[in-house]
């Protein structure tokens, strides 16, 4: 008879990410994205985390919550390949899995002691927010670093996008905003170098770079992020931010 498990969030994460476009493929792509990790009340136990403030980093094992309703398959086009070329779903991080599962590395800034228990305080993160997290554990830098390992299709880290620029009115709304949110620019910056668009954008505007029309000239790209829409177009090989527009509450 095969066995049944049943699986209770422990936490969740709060991230500056507020939906899946844009959100970083790897952990630390974008190395200051913060986060904060806040205990389910059943775990909130100062007890269950004692020693962890000794380890810069932490691995959490997630639930891909906000995964659409695309079913799995055994194959999957993986961003890094371009969006063209097909390999097995267990040689890519794809979120469209048979078990919708995760896992990440982030750093571990603080642990804060509150009224409702331990919050953990992050940074690198690359996950959405109000993921429920199943799991910790400490990073272990001589067991885990491997330094020999090989990447396959992907070596190396993805080649980031050469300049990120702000438009005038985009480095006033940075300077309002980062009295509550520092290190906004820099967050900006190494989210953008990822290049979030999707594969075919960029491959296609490759293919068709030395004609006279480009597939992304003057085209507006958004993301929510933190408590507002980031909007951005292409112009050459960099990125031009436009603003910082809030989020309507309506």
């Amino acid at each position: 008879m095969e066995t049944q498990y049943e699986f209770t969030p422990i936490a969740r994460v709060h991230s500056c990410f507020k939906e899946t476009f844009g959100i970083p493929r790897q952990p630390n792509l974008a190395r200051d994205a913060p986060g904060l990790l806040v205990f389910e009340p059943k775990f909130a136990n100062p007890e269950a985390i004692r020693e962890l403030q000794g380890f810069s980093h932490i691995w959490l094992i997630f639930v891909f919550h906000a995964k659409s309703s695309r079913k799995w398959q055994p194959m999957v086009r993986p961003p890094r390949l371009g969006g063209n070329q097909k390999v097995g779903v267990f040689a890519s991080r794809s979120p469209f899995r048979p078990n919708p599962i995760g896992m990440s590395v982030v750093g571990l800034t603080s642990v804060e002691t509150t009224s409702k228990g331990p919050v953990l305080h992050l940074k690198g993160v690359d996950i959405l927010d109000q993921t429920p997290v199943l799991d910790i554990k400490p990073y272990l830098p001589y067991s885990d670093g491997i330094h020999h390992a090989t990447g396959g299709f992907a070596p190396d880290s993805p080649e980031a996008v050469p300049e990120i620029s702000f438009s005038p009115g985009a480095v006033a709304q940075c300077r309002e905003l980062e009295g509550k949110i520092p290190d906004l620019k820099s967050i900006i910056t190494q989210v953008l170098e990822n290049d979030p668009r999707p594969a075919y954008f960029k491959s296609r505007s490759d293919e068709i770079n030395s004609s006279t029309e480009s597939l992304n000239q003057e085209r507006i790209f958004g993301m929510k992020l933190f408590n507002f829409d980031l909007k951005w177009i292409h112009r050459g090989n960099g990125i031009h931010v436009i603003s910082l527009d809030p989020i309507s509450s309506g």
